[in-house]
């Protein structure tokens, strides 16, 4: 009989799947047990024939492969009654695979999959692929050829699923595409280059080493001309001012009706210093918190105390610990338009949950408003009271090949802050940087951000001030 090659499954894209070049097929009569085998092309399978007995069959074949493979692995079974002169079968495949595709326009060099060693992916037509196992995580590498950057992203296969990538000369207004394809399901992903006045890669400038009192500076705020910031948990109930040249400790002030359990950033308006108490690693806490102190206090006393705002978040619903693997992680917020405007750090998924919340005391739930995908772990964020412009900082958590990063969001209306211009500016390594963790945004668009310390295989990054000038950049 003659196969049917428009039966193979087809992720309904212009990619069509690539088989081994043979495969082999057994029949088995279910009456007299006798077995028949044929061996062919799942590329062009139209071209083998064979011939059987009538009776009623059973079949099994199966094309397996590694972890990474330049063809699809499958296997089918199923069974069927031959009683006429020819007979069509479709052969009901399944694979344990996904797929992965880059399309070949604007590389500097050929992508790689990073997991325990490089893997090279294979070129056909206009596109690299590599067939991938359902449960790997390989970081993709791609070398864009504007600025020769290396852009890096995690995927996490799942079976049937279709990543494909597009290197994109972006002004700033470009958009993640999700397509769902019938049989094998593809997300295409735009990888914006920046161009104009925007660059993909800017290191900050090194202000001065933070003293190790405040080796976990998590927050930052700047009034009355002086620099403030706090550590995160399990350090003091403290609030310091800082030395801008020296980063030397000036001041601190303890918030006596407070605790200390992961403070992570800090906001203001006119009036009020807030302290974000929400840091929240294993995803289980009950008792978020942000304090609300009256900065004239801040300025003239050594002990203040603070007003409460506690909540939960609206679409939380389970509280069991996952350490590092939860999407209700905090560490960024700002005050704007009256209210409290959160943005958490998702561990599962790498983007951002923007929720809102009010300034005042009192025990609310906060609002989530959207999400963005920021392909990291957000630590930081703050607005330009002026004109509106938001920055955000964080990493990208992948291992030896972490980057720090900054978001610059624009241009928007109706505070809907995800849907005007954006750009993402890589920073560099913590190995370098230290572990990015607060950003304060000045009115004319400078400012500066903070680094905690990391200790790890031998060598100690100390926690860091640094400052930037993005005034050209929104």
């Amino acid at each position: 009989m003659q196969g049917n090659p428009g039966a193979r499954l087809s992720s309904g894209s212009s990619w069509t799947h690539v088989y081994p070049s043979s495969a082999k097929i057994v029949f088995k009569n279910k009456q007299s047990n006798e077995e028949f085998e044929l061996v062919f092309d799942p590329n062009n399978f139209g071209n083998a024939s064979i011939t059987l007995p009538y009776a009623d069959y059973i079949y099994h074949t199966e094309v397996s492969g590694g972890n990474y493979e330049n063809f699809l692995p499958f296997s089918a079974e199923g069974e069927f009654r031959l009683n006429s002169s020819s007979f069509d079968i479709k052969l009901q495949a399944e694979t344990e695979y996904g797929l992965i595709t880059v399309e070949n326009n604007n590389l500097e060099s050929a992508p790689i999959l990073v997991d325990e060693g490089n893997v090279s992916m294979n070129f056909l037509g206009n596109h690299y692929f590599k067939y991938v196992r359902s449960g790997r995580e390989p970081v993709l590498e791609i070398v864009e050829n504007v600025f020769q950057n290396t852009i890096r992203r995690t995927v996490r296969v799942e079976a049937y699923k279709h990543y494909n990538y597009i290197v994109k000369i972006s002004d700033g207004t470009g958009e993640v595409i999700d397509l769902q394809m019938k049989d094998f399901e593809l997300i295409e992903e735009e990888l914006l280059v920046n161009v104009e006045a925007v660059p993909t890669s800017q290191m900050p400038t090194l202000v001065t080493n933070l003293n190790t009192e405040l080796r976990e500076s998590s927050g930052l705020a700047y009034f009355n001309n002086q620099l403030w910031t706090i550590n995160d948990s399990g350090n003091e109930n403290m609030v310091y001012q800082v030395d801008i040249n020296t980063g030397n400790t000036l001041k601190r002030v303890r918030v006596t009706n407070a605790s200390n359990v992961d403070w992570e950033s800090l906001a203001q308006n006119d009036k009020y210093l807030f302290i974000g108490d929400f840091g929240n690693n294993s995803g289980n806490r009950t008792d978020l918190t942000i304090y609300r102190v009256e900065k004239t206090k801040i300025l003239n006393q050594e002990e203040v105390e603070a007003e409460k705002i506690t909540f939960t978040y609206s679409d939380q619903s389970n509280f069991s610990s996952a350490i590092n693997n939860n999407n209700f992680d905090c560490e960024a917020f700002f005050f704007a338009n009256g209210n409290l405007h959160l943005f958490s750090k998702n561990w599962l998924d790498n983007k951002t949950k923007y929720y809102i919340l009010p300034s005042d005391p009192g025990n609310y739930e906060a609002q989530l408003v959207t999400d963005f995908d920021t392909q990291g772990l957000i630590t930081g964020a703050d607005i330009n009271q002026v004109t509106g412009d938001i920055v955000m900082v964080g990493y990208t958590n992948a291992g030896l090949s972490t980057q720090c990063f900054v978001w610059l969001f624009s241009g928007y209306s109706d505070f809907d802050i995800f849907e005007g211009k954006r750009n993402r500016i890589v920073l560099g390594s913590p190995a370098v940087l230290g572990q990015t963790e607060a950003i304060y945004l000045k009115p004319d668009n400078s400012g500066w951000i903070s680094s905690e310390q990391i200790s790890a295989g031998g060598f100690t990054v100390p926690g860091k001030l640094f400052s930037f000038d993005y005034k050209s950049f929104f």
